[in-house]
C-alpha cells in the first residue's frame, strides 16, 4: 500500500526544487570533469613514468645511459639515414596491407645529439619512418594516346625515439612510441655499426622490437631486422672524376665524348631520366647461363637492372646509388629490398667524357640475417651515358656498360654486359640537344619514288607535325593471321615526337606535341610546302591467337624501327623498317637485324566535307621467299579515327554541356515567373491544369530518381581517358544536377499551390469533373499515340531484320528490347513536348478565359522544348559524319523523336500549342472551336443554369 501511493502521488514541481535540482546536476558535473582531469593528469605521468624506466628496463644493458649536459650538438649532427627491412608478421601495424608487393623502406632521422658526462656517450633523439603504400592501380590504355603509370596512396607509420649513443662501440639504443593514433604503441630501437665516420662498407643494422606484450593486440608487430645506409660524415672513397672507365677488354669504354649529351644539372637530370627506371640488360651469345655473366651470386639471369639513389651531391657531381637487378619489369608495384640480388656502389659525372661512372659493391653474408649483413668485392664497373644522336633502331635515351676490374683467369670475371631504356613511349625521354640522324635515306629514295602527279588542291591530309600522324592499327596477312598494334613518329625533320605532357625542359618550352629538342629555332608549317618531309616511326605488331574457347594469347610482339617520307600533298607515307631477330636479352650483331622492310601508308583526307574512312597501309618483306628472313606481308588499316575528328566531337560536347546548362537554367527561371504570377493573381490558381503540372514535375523528377550520371556516364565512361574531358563533364554534371533539383523543387511548389487553391475554393467539385475529363481525353490521346508509336517501330524493326542491318542471333531478343525501351523514352519526351495539352483540353472544357499561365512561362517552356530539336538541326546539317556520335549530352535520341521532320514538326507543333493558349487566354476556352460547336456549348451552359 505504501509502494502503491508513493507510486500514485503527483510530483508537485516548485521553483525552489527546480533550482535545488539544478545545483545538484551541476555538482554532479563538476565531479565528473574533475575526476577525468585527475585521471588524465595520472595517465600521462604515469605514461611518462613508463617512457623514462622503458630505457633502463631494455637498454641499459646494450648502451649504458648517463645524465645529458646543456650542450646540444647543431645542424651537422641532424642526419637523414634510409634503408629497408625485412620481418613485421603477417599481422599488425608493420604488415603488407596490399595485395601487390611493395618496398619495405624505413627512413631514421636524427634530431639532435647531446653530450654527457661520459666521454664519447652521447643522448640522440630521433625518429624512425615506414612509408607504406596502401593501394597500386594502373591508369592508362594501351590503344590511347597517353600511357599511365603505377599509382598509389601513401601512409606512413612513425616513431618518434629518445636513447643513448655509444661513439666507441658504434652501438645506439633507442626507445618510443609511435605518431598520433599509435600513440600508445612503444617499442625499442637497437643498432650496430652506428659510426661518427663512414663509406661504402659501413652498414648500419640492428633491430626494432614492439613493447607491447600482447600477441593479440592489432598494433603490435614482430622484431623487424634493419638494415641502413649511413650518412653521417660520409666519406667517397671508390669513384672520383679520375676513376678508371676501361671496358674489360682494355679498349676505353667512351672514346667519343661527342656522343653523349653534356648535363649541367647532373642530379636533377639523373633523378628523372635515370633513377628509379628500369633498363633492358642484354647479354653476349655466350651467355647461357649465369656462369661470368651477372656479379650475383644467383643461377638465372636478370632480365632488368635499376638504379636507386641514396645520395646525390650535385656541387661534387657523385652520389651513391643501389643497382638492382631482376628478372622481369616491374611497372605494377616496387619490389622488396634483396640485398642477394643488389649492389650498393658510388658514382661520378666525367664531365670530359659525359658519362657516368659507378664502382660497386656486393652485400655479403645476407642470406640468413641481416644483422651479419657486410659490403664487399667492389669489382663490379658500370658506366652510363645519354646518347646524343638517335638513329634507326637506336632509339635509347639511356645506354650503358656492366663488366669487371677482373681478367678472364680470375675468379669473379663477367662478361660486359650491354643495358638500355625501353625503346617506347614509356622509357624514351626527350632531353633537349637530342638529335635524329637519317641514315636510310639513300635506301627509302631507290624504294619509295616519289609520284609526280597533278597536285590535289581540294584535299587536305594530315599535318606531319599533328597527334594526326599517331595511330592505332590492325593487321592481318594472307595466312589469315591476325595481329594489333600501334604507330607512333619519334621524329619529323629535326623535331621529337613528344607523347607525354612533360618534358625534361621548361613546360613553357616545350609541351604536347613536337618539341624541337634538337634546336632552339622551332621549324615553321605551311600549307604551301610541298616538299616530302623526312620522318621516322616505331611500329609494334603483336600476333594474336584464339582459341575455340575464347581465349587469346600472345604469339609474338614485334617492334619495327622505320624512317623514310611523308608526303602532305598526297597524304602518303613511305619507309624502310628495321626489326631485331634476336631475342630481347641479347646483344643484336649484323647478323640479328634485319632492315630489308619497307612500309606504306595511305591517309585519307581530313576535309570535313569528305566521308571518314581508315588509314590503309602495308608491311612487306622485300627478301626472297627463299630467304629465312623473309616473312608474309601484313595489310594495316587503322583501328582508330583521326583526332582532328576527336577535337571536333569535344567541341561538341562542349557545346551540348553548354546548352545543358542554359536550357536547365531557363526552366528555373520560367517556373519562378510563374510562382510570381499566380503571387500576384492568386484567383488563376484554380484554372490551372493539375495534370499539366504534374508531367512537367516527372519530368524533372525521373531525370533525378534515375541519378543523372547515367545520362553522362553512357557517352562519357568509355571516353574519358581518349577524350580527357571527364572532369570537366564531371563538374557540369553536378551543376546541372544542382539546377534540374531547383526546378524540380519549384515546380512541386507550384503543383501543391494550385492544388490548395483549387481544394479551396467553393467550385472544387466542378473543377474536379472537368480535371477528370481533360485526363480521360489526354490518356486516350497518349494510349493513342503510343501504339502508333510501337507499330511503327516494329516495322522498322522488321524491316531492319529482313534488310540484314541487324543479325537474327539468339542475343536479338535483348537487342530489340533494347530498341523498344529507347522508343518508350522517345515518346516520353514527345509527351513533354506537348505539355501545354491538358491544359488545352481544360480550358475548354471549363470555357475559361482566366489567364492561368503567364506568358513568358508557357512561351519560355515551349522555347526550351523547342531548342533541342533547333540544335539537332544544326548537327545534322554541319556534321559530315561523327565517329564519336554515341557521346550525345543535348538532344539525345534516346530523349526524344529526332529527325529532319521531326525536328520541324514539334517546335512549330509546340508553338502552335502556346499560340492556342494565348487566344484562349484573350478569347475564352472555346474560341478555337466553329462557330457551331461554341454556341452548342453556350446554349448547353444556359440550359444546365436553367434547370438549376
Amino acid at each position: 500500500m505504501f509502494v502503491s501511493k508513493q507510486m500514485n502521488k503527483e510530483p508537485k514541481c516548485k521553483p525552489s526544487s527546480v533550482i535545488t535540482t539544478s545545483l545538484k546536476m551541476w555538482y554532479k558535473l563538476s565531479k565528473l570533469v574533475m575526476f577525468f582531469f585527475v585521471f588524465t593528469t595520472s595517465s600521462a605521468a604515469s605514461y611518462r613514468f613508463n617512457y623514462l624506466t622503458a630505457y633502463t628496463d631494455h637498454c641499459a644493458s646494450f648502451v649504458p645511459e648517463s645524465d645529458p649536459k646543456d650542450y646540444v650538438l647543431g645542424k651537422p649532427y641532424q642526419y637523414r639515414h634510409t634503408g629497408y627491412y625485412t620481418g613485421g608478421g603477417s599481422g599488425g601495424i608493420l604488415s603488407p596491407n596490399s595485395s601487390y608487393q611493395v618496398q619495405k623502406s624505413i627512413v631514421f632521422y636524427t634530431r639532435s645529439i647531446i653530450e654527457t658526462n661520459v666521454q664519447g656517450l652521447f643522448k640522440l633523439q630521433g625518429s624512425i619512418r615506414f612509408p607504406r603504400a596502401s593501394t597500386y592501380h594502373f591508369v592508362g590504355n594501351y590503344t590511347s594516346n597517353k600511357y599511365g603509370s603505377a599509382s598509389h596512396r601513401w601512409r606512413s607509420i612513425a616513431f618518434s625515439l629518445d636513447g643513448f649513443w655509444s661513439q666507441s662501440a658504434g652501438k645506439l639504443c633507442m626507445v618510443g612510441s609511435g605518431y598520433g593514433y599509435l600513440h600508445n604503441v612503444h617499442s625499442v630501437l637497437k643498432l650496430y655499426n652506428f659510426m661518427n665516420s663512414t663509406s661504402v662498407t659501413s652498414m648500419i643494422s640492428g633491430t626494432l622490437e614492439s613493447l607491447m606484450g600482447s600477441e593479440n593486440d592489432p598494433n603490435d608487430f614482430e622484431p623487424i631486422s634493419i638494415l641502413i645506409f649511413p650518412s653521417m660524415n660520409y666519406q667517397y672513397t671508390l669513384v672520383s672524376n679520375k676513376s678508371e672507365n676501361r671496358s674489360s677488354s682494355g679498349g676505353s669504354e667512351d672514346s667519343n665524348p661527342t656522343s653523349s649529351l653534356k648535363m649541367e644539372r647532373f642530379c636533377s637530370v639523373l633523378s628523372r631520366e635515370v633513377l628509379n627506371h628500369e633498363f633492358d640488360l642484354k647479354y653476349s651469345s655466350g651467355c647461357a647461363s649465369a656462369k661470368n655473366c651477372t656479379p650475383l651470386a644467383v643461377s638465372d639471369l636478370p632480365r632488368v637492372v635499376s638504379l636507386k639513389s641514396i645520395e646525390c651531391l650535385e656541387d661534387e657531381r657523385s652520389l651513391r646509388v643501389l643497382v638492382e637487378f631482376a628478372e622481369s619489369n616491374s611497372l605494377w608495384y616496387q619490389r622488396p629490398f634483396n640485398p642477394n640480388k643488389t649492389l650498393v656502389g658510388e658514382g661520378s659525372w666525367n664531365t670530359k667524357k659525359n658519362h657516368l661512372s659507378v664502382v660497386a659493391c656486393q652485400f655479403l653474408d645476407a642470406a640468413s640475417s641481416w644483422n651479419n649483413v657486410r659490403v664487399g668485392n667492389c669489382s663490379t664497373r658500370l658506366s652510363l651515358k645519354i646518347p646524343a644522336i638517335w638513329t634507326i633502331g637506336n632509339t635509347s635515351s639511356i645506354v650503358g656498360h656492366i663488366w669487371s676490374n677482373k681478367t678472364a683467369t680470375e675468379s669473379g670475371y663477367l662478361e660486359q654486359i650491354t643495358f638500355e631504356s625501353p625503346q617506347d613511349d614509356i622509357g624514351r625521354v626527350l632531353i633537349p640537344g637530342l638529335k635524329y640522324k637519317y641514315t636510310k635515306m639513300d635506301k627509302v629514295t631507290k624504294l619509295c619514288p616519289r609520284k609526280k602527279a597533278a597536285h590535289d588542291k581540294t584535299n587536305v591530309y594530315p599535318n606531319p607535325f599533328s597527334y594526326e600522324m599517331r595511330f592505332d592499327v590492325s593487321a592481318k596477312n594472307s595466312k589469315g593471321e591476325v595481329a594489333w598494334g600501334s604507330s607512333v613518329p619519334l621524329s619529323v625533320g629535326n623535331q621529337f615526337y613528344q607523347p607525354y605532357w612533360y618534358s625534361t625542359a621548361s613546360t613553357d618550352e616545350y609541351s604536347v606535341g613536337f618539341a624541337p629538342v634538337s634546336s632552339p629555332v622551332t621549324v615553321s608549317y605551311s600549307n604551301n610546302q610541298s616538299n616530302p618531309y623526312n620522318i621516322s616511326y616505331t611500329i609494334r605488331i603483336t600476333l594474336l591467337s584464339y582459341a575455340k574457347s575464347g581465349n587469346v594469347s600472345i604469339i609474338n610482339d614485334t617492334q619495327i624501327f622505320a624512317e623514310g617520307i611523308y608526303d602532305e600533298t598526297e597524304g602518303s607515307l613511305c619507309m624502310v623498317g628495321c626489326r631485331n631477330l634476336g631475342s630481347k636479352n641479347q646483344q643484336p650483331t649484323n647478323d640479328s637485324v634485319d632492315c630489308d622492310i619497307v612500309v606504306n601508308f595511305q591517309f585519307p583526307p581530313t576535309n570535313p566535307s569528305k566521308k571518314w574512312s581508315l588509314i590503309k597501309g602495308s608491311i612487306k618483306s622485300t627478301r626472297k621467299k627463299s630467304d629465312p628472313r623473309h616473312f608474309e606481308s601484313w595489310d594495316l588499316s587503322s583501328a582508330s579515327s583521326y583526332l582532328v575528328e576527336e577535337r571536333r566531337s569535344i567541341w561538341r560536347m562542349d557545346v551540348e554541356i553548354t546548352l545543358v546548362l542554359v536550357s536547365t537554367t531557363l526552366s528555373c527561371v520560367f517556373v519562378a515567373l510563374q510562382l510570381f504570377h499566380v503571387k500576384k493573381y492568386p484567383d488563376v490558381l484554380p484554372s490551372i491544369s493539375i495534370f499539366m503540372l504534374l508531367i512537367l514535375t516527372l519530368g524533372y523528377m525521373i531525370p533525378l530518381m534515375l541519378n543523372f550520371e547515367a545520362m553522362f556516364a553512357n557517352s562519357t565512361n568509355s571516353r574519358s581517358v581518349f577524350l580527357g574531358s571527364g572532369g570537366w563533364l564531371e563538374v557540369n554534371e553536378v551543376i546541372v544536377r544542382v539546377i534540374t533539383m531547383v526546378a524540380f523543387l519549384l515546380q512541386i511548389r507550384l503543383l501543391q499551390l494550385t492544388w490548395s487553391a483549387r481544394s479551396a475554393t467553393g467550385t472544387q467539385k466542378e473543377l474536379w469533373i472537368m480535371e477528370r475529363k481533360t485526363l480521360f481525353v489526354v490518356l486516350l490521346i497518349y494510349v493513342a499515340g503510343a501504339l502508333a508509336a510501337l507499330l511503327l517501330h516494329t516495322l522498322n524493326w522488321r524491316k531492319s531484320l529482313n534488310n540484314g542491318s541487324i543479325t537474327a542471333y539468339p542475343g536479338a531478343g535483348h537487342q530489340q528490347r533494347s530498341h523498344l525501351g529507347t522508343a518508350v523514352k522517345s515518346y516520353a519526351g514527345l509527351v513533354l513536348d506537348g505539355f501545354l495539352l491538358p491544359q488545352i483540353l481544360l480550358n475548354m472544357f471549363c470555357k475559361s478565359r482566366e489567364k492561368a499561365l503567364s506568358v513568358s512561362f508557357y512561351i519560355g517552356t515551349t522555347f526550351v522544348r523547342a531548342l533541342p530539336h533547333a540544335y539537332d538541326l544544326y548537327r545534322a546539317h554541319n556534321s559530315a559524319h561523327h565517329p564519336l556520335d554515341e557521346s550525345y549530352l543535348f538532344a539525345s535520341p534516346v530523349a526524344d523523336f529526332y529527325s529532319t521532320a521531326w525536328d520541324v514538326i514539334i517546335p512549330f507543333g509546340g508553338l502552335l500549342f502556346a499560340g492556342i493558349i494565348y487566344l484562349q487566354q484573350r478569347f475564352g476556352g472555346l474560341c478555337i472551336l466553329p462557330q457551331k460547336l461554341r454556341e452548342l456549348g453556350a446554349y448547353e451552359k444556359v440550359r444546365t443554369v436553367t434547370e438549376g
